[in-house]
């Protein structure tokens, strides 16, 4: 199970995968998009998941996160910063994220309820190439339903952290997911979720689960 009481702060990445801004009806943005979560909102990747009920739809959105082991020093290499790398969810109340944005709202009440970020055991980061050549997938009921690879990142990596770094900054046991990829959709009361690697992972399980949704 992750550590979680040594994670701090969370940082998210909208829209960072050209085909999911595509899906959802958004522009490409021409700098990262971030958001955060409170340290509430985690929650493993197994077990049973309650998510908010009679809000409308919910929507998984797969990503890769990496955990940060240093102080953020404009200079240090990807590998001096990151130590770990896993899979996560960024769970979405998509009716409420809409009406938030049509409002300019803030995201928060759709993207930082309790267990709207879901996490795996982290694995050793190998650097910024090898971090690009993954392949992960979601699958639900078991079928897989969505998948991606860091390579069609918008942001790259590194680029991100520098960007984080700089406007926010970034510590020791700080977390960011790093986007989703096309595929997102709403979960049902009941559905059985997977994260899979679909490439070898190296001093990793090849899948974490199951996740067994609650809507409450």
């Amino acid at each position: 199970m992750a550590a979680f009481e040594q994670i701090r702060n969370i940082y998210c990445v909208g829209r960072n995968y050209a085909l999911h801004a595509k899906e959802l009806g958004n522009d490409v943005p021409g700098q990262p998009m971030i958001f955060s979560k409170p340290t509430h909102a985690l929650h493993p990747a197994e077990g049973r998941l309650q998510l908010p009920g009679g809000v409308g739809e919910i929507h998984h959105e797969l990503e890769l996160v990496v955990r940060i082991a240093a102080p953020y020093e404009q200079g240090k290499s990807l590998t001096q910063l990151i130590d770990g790398v896993a899979l996560g969810i960024d769970w979405t109340a998509r009716d409420v994220q809409n009406v938030l944005k049509e409002k300019r709202h803030p995201w928060l009440l759709a993207k930082g309820f309790k267990g709207s970020a879901v996490l795996s055991d982290f694995t050793a980061f190998k650097g910024a190439e090898a971090f690009e050549q993954l392949q992960f997938s979601l699958r639900m009921n078991g079928e897989i339903i969505q998948s991606g690879s860091p390579k069609d990142m918008i942001f790259p990596l590194e680029q991100l952290v520098n960007y984080i770094g700089t406007q926010y900054g970034l510590g020791a046991g700080d977390i960011i997911y790093t986007g989703t990829p096309a595929g997102v959709g709403p979960v049902k009361h009941g559905d059985i979720i997977e994260l899979v690697w679909e490439t070898a992972v190296e001093g990793s399980k090849q899948s974490f689960g199951p996740l067994e949704i609650e809507l409450v």
